[in-house]
């Protein structure tokens, strides 16, 4: 009897850990739902969401131009808030991206920390402008080619802006 209730305990304990195991694993977002295109458009520009943060930030402290410095606040902002919409979206499309960003990127924040005040808002502008062409050009070939919908309807949603940041970044740098 006692061997009878142990091998009953066991089975049921066995069950119930199984149980728990299959439940925690549905809940958790699906790995990589998405294509190898779309997963590279993810992970790309999260990098440079976060690396234009990082660079307007910069560029709010360092700007000479009162102009300058509004855009990089702008820039900021609305890239903040760009970064916090694809992390959502990275989650729950099973997608890891990181809030880190690349060596190369960082020696590109280092090389503007360096610049001396007469010619930071030129060198700032010249990388808003060349990080942000590439980025309108992903944005537009993810907004055509993209296989998940989702990705392609914030791809769609985020080009005005990002449009509208390189256009501005193109003003200023005439001036």
């Amino acid at each position: 009897m006692k061997n009878k209730t142990t091998t009953l305990f066991s089975t049921s304990t066995l069950a119930l850990c199984a149980a728990m195991l299959f439940t925690a694993s549905s809940n958790a977002a699906p790995k990589d739902t998405l294509d190898a295109a779309d997963v590279k458009f993810v992970k790309t520009e999260s990098a440079a969401g976060t690396a234009v943060v990082k660079l307007a930030e910069l560029g709010v402290q360092k700007a000479e131009r009162a102009d300058v410095k509004a855009f990089a606040e702008m820039l900021v902002t609305e890239h903040t808030q760009a970064n916090k919409d694809l992390s959502a979206l990275a989650v729950a499309k099973g997608v890891d991206v990181s809030a880190v960003i690349s060596p190369k990127q960082a020696g590109k924040f280092q090389d503007l920390e360096k610049a001396t005040k007469a010619d930071f808002d030129k060198e700032f502008l010249a990388d808003l402008i060349s990080s942000h062409k590439k980025c309108v050009s992903n944005f537009e070939d993810a907004a055509k080619d993209s296989k998940d919908s989702d990705v392609k309807g914030w791809a769609e949603k985020m080009l005005p802006a990002l449009k509208a940041h390189l256009a501005t970044a193109t003003e200023l740098a005439a001036k």
